[in-house]
């Protein structure tokens, strides 16, 4: 358990995080407009630097879903009672981790699962 870490304000961060994820993770998902469609043609033209900046888009939107997916397993450890601990071994993780990055689920011994 984090006895250092003050469990209200890391609930409060986690959920401003949550909230601020969703809302940026439903911008990636408004279907493109109409008209819109995207190929790599023979030249480098329009239609290719559309479809490269698209799929930047999806790059960065699958690591908002992974952020916000380590956000949402804190807040249920939270609920739990088990924030704090390691999802991977059981073993405590540091306060100042929690601090930095408070949807940490695992230690820094412990491997992050890979999304």
């Amino acid at each position: 358990m984090a006895a250092d870490i003050d469990l209200a304000v890391a609930a409060n961060t986690l959920r401003s995080e949550q909230a601020d994820l969703q809302q940026r993770v439903g911008r990636f998902a408004a279907k493109p407009e109409r008209g819109s469609s995207l190929s790599f043609g023979k030249r480098v033209g329009d239609g290719t630097i559309e479809a490269v900046d698209r799929l930047n888009q999806i790059g960065v939107a699958k690591r908002l879903e992974a952020r916000l997916e380590r956000v949402d397993r804190a807040l249920e450890k939270l609920e739990d009672g088990t924030y704090g601990t390691c999802d991977a071994c059981g073993g405590a993780i540091d306060p100042r981790r929690l601090r930095a990055a408070p949807e940490s689920t695992v230690c820094v011994a412990c491997p992050q699962p890979l999304r």
